[in-house]
């Protein structure tokens, strides 16, 4: 595959105009949600023929008005705004990588891909879909401030729902979706064919480098020596409980007034105090909160046609599109 020919954003006499480059991200690692597509996203960018250009995900190819809730406080219809990308280097890459895991979701996405990425691979991730829906709770406790529903209360809301995901009922819809796999999974694969890449978290989680590698492979660079180190990344934790860091995110009422007066402008007060604030927001390693075991099968009754498409994957779609470990 040839290099790709960045054309990044247009600067004009005013300052920057529209940011753009082309050809668009050609790797996509598309979702699941808490399917171990972060370490993923980090291992492949670890390749000197694969450029990232974004912190974390992009959600590019969805930018706009979301299509449903992405999160318990973000309903659908809320503005997605893809950040600035890092284009330097970018012409050096054959893979320009793009990492957003509620592409997997979107018509929106899948539509842009078949109409005008014809050249882009998809990374699918996997995981159990009991486990990625208490995942993704605790994945929520961690990173939003404004959620803060145990567990327990989660389950009895999807359960008042009968475990059906609902567009206009944001508070669940993120455990009951994103953790359903097979029509999405099945979508992307009928539409693109041997594009796509399948990848069970088990496969991620038993033999990261041979499963990277085998990823490698497919996209005809070279693979990583053996003994490569694989850290893991966005693992299990909560945020942080401690008064000190409560009050770094949330400062009284106050301390606002008074940066508000010594640092009159907003761009002022981010340079100073989001450094000084930022470790409140670090999350700390936790497990998992206890479940019983009539819980847990209630739930697995109710994922139970995901549950077994993916202990039957391979008589799903071909199997030779998914990637082992092995």
């Amino acid at each position: 595959m040839r290099g790709v020919q960045s054309r990044p954003c247009c600067r004009s006499f005013w300052g920057n105009s529209l940011h753009r480059f082309h050809p668009s991200p050609n790797l996509l690692l598309i979702g699941g949600p808490k399917t171990g597509t972060t370490s993923l996203m980090h291992w492949l960018a670890s390749h000197e023929q694969i450029h990232h250009p974004w912190p974390n995900e992009s959600h590019f190819l969805m930018a706009g008005p979301a299509e449903f809730p992405t999160s318990p406080i973000h309903p659908k219809g809320t503005a997605i705004l893809a950040p600035r990308a890092d284009l330097d280097g970018v012409d050096d890459h054959q893979w320009i990588m793009d990492k957003s895991t509620f592409h997997l979701y979107s018509q929106r996405a899948l539509e842009a891909v078949c109409e005008h990425l014809p050249e882009a691979r998809v990374v699918i991730t996997l995981r159990h879909p009991v486990d990625l829906m208490l995942s993704m709770h605790q994945e929520h406790r961690k990173r939003l401030i404004e959620y803060d529903t145990d567990q327990a209360t989660m389950i009895e809301m999807s359960r008042r729902q009968s475990f059906q995901p609902d567009e206009g009922v944001p508070e669940t819809y993120s455990f009951l979706r994103f953790p359903r796999l097979k029509a999405p999974t099945l979508q992307w694969v009928e539409a693109l064919g041997d594009r796509v890449r399948v990848v069970p978290l088990s496969s991620i989680a038993t033999d990261p480098l041979q499963t990277t590698n085998n990823i490698l492979s497919w996209l005809e660079v070279e693979r990583m020596p053996e003994g490569t180190s694989l850290p893991r990344y966005n693992e299990r934790g909560e945020m942080n409980p401690s008064g000190w860091a409560k009050t770094l995110r949330e400062p009284p009422s106050f301390l606002s007034k008074l940066a508000r007066t010594l640092l009159p402008t907003k761009g002022l007060r981010r340079a100073i105090l989001d450094p000084i604030r930022s470790p409140g927001f670090k999350p700390i390693a936790a497990d998992s909160p206890v479940m019983d075991e009539q819980t847990r099968h209630e739930l697995e009754s109710a994922f139970a046609e995901e549950i077994e498409f993916q202990e039957n994957l391979a008589s799903y779609i071909d199997p030779s599109i998914i990637v082992g470990g092995d």
